[in-house]
């Protein structure tokens, strides 16, 4: 397993993708959330004048003392798009060159082979966590400084709190990926199929049917919802009645998360062993 990991812990730091896909979602982060929220709060269009929240208050969003909660909700959306490419590419691109076969006639099993792989994924995940935090905790600090104004920092232990529950997610997202890699043994139908459920199936039916009584119900079990759960836990320090209130709690989020995370790993363990590799 120590030899697969290092096989794709390499293939993963020369794939240029995958460089993109963090420099993206560092991007987005520096200029579609701090830099974009702050020049709309300066510049006031007329569509925030008519907002419940004050520019004054608003701003408080970008400020140190919120930038856990600012760095969840990017990991529930962007973020979460980022970790299925990220995990899909980890697997679906083995079949796409046709290196899965020669890899498997090597010494290590396929246990071994898909174990070093997710361990990977796992170290990738935790490095993206840290990038993504710093980035944000660096942009806060930035525009607190340009703004003028003065903000706490929010205390170690929530810090470590939030670094824990934005590894969750995308872990969750990357296993979520490479799972779909190892069904579809395709990069684009994994990539597509994931895209589709997240902004579709989680998104779009997640914001229309959240108050239908049956529907909500179902909703309740699906990742991207449980992940908001847990990011209800990170509140901001003001308050926003434009927010929609998580349809489940912390603790089940948290439980609902890890429960998905060891069913991509054991579903994929299943077929990747009991599966021919070759063909499509």
């Amino acid at each position: 397993m120590i030899a697969s990991l290092r096989a794709d812990g390499l293939k993963m730091r020369k794939r240029w993708a995958n460089w993109i896909m963090v420099a993206i979602l560092l991007a987005w982060l520096v200029l579609l959330v701090y830099a974009l929220l702050y020049l709309v709060v300066k510049t006031q269009p007329a569509s925030l004048r008519g907002s419940q929240v004050p520019a004054s208050v608003l701003i408080r969003q970008i400020f140190p003392e919120n930038f856990i909660p600012t760095v969840l909700s990017t990991a529930a959306s962007i973020g979460a798009a980022i970790m299925i490419i990220f995990g899909a590419l980890s697997t679906a691109s083995e079949y796409g060159w046709s290196t899965v076969q020669t890899i498997l006639i090597q010494k290590p099993g396929r246990t071994a082979v898909l174990g070093g792989k997710g361990l990977a994924l796992f170290v990738a995940t935790v490095l993206i966590s840290i990038a993504a935090l710093a980035v944000s905790a660096l942009s806060a600090y930035v525009v607190v400084t340009v703004d003028g104004s003065s903000s706490s920092w929010p205390a170690a232990t929530e810090i470590v709190k939030g670094f824990g529950a934005l590894i969750l997610q995308l872990a969750v997202w990357a296993a979520f990926g490479a799972f779909l890699g190892i069904a579809f043994r395709s990069t684009a139908a994994a990539i597509g199929g994931g895209l589709v459920y997240l902004f579709v199936g989680e998104a779009l039916l997640g914001s229309l049917f959240r108050t239908a009584p049956v529907i909500k119900d179902v909703l309740k079990l699906l990742p991207g919802i449980n992940a908001s759960g847990v990011n209800g836990a990170f509140r901001l320090t003001y308050t926003n009645p434009s927010n929609q209130v998580p349809l489940v709690d912390p603790t089940h989020g948290v439980i609902t998360l890890l429960v998905y995370l060891v069913a991509f790993t054991v579903l994929s363990l299943l077929i990747f062993r009991r599966r021919d590799v070759g063909g499509g």
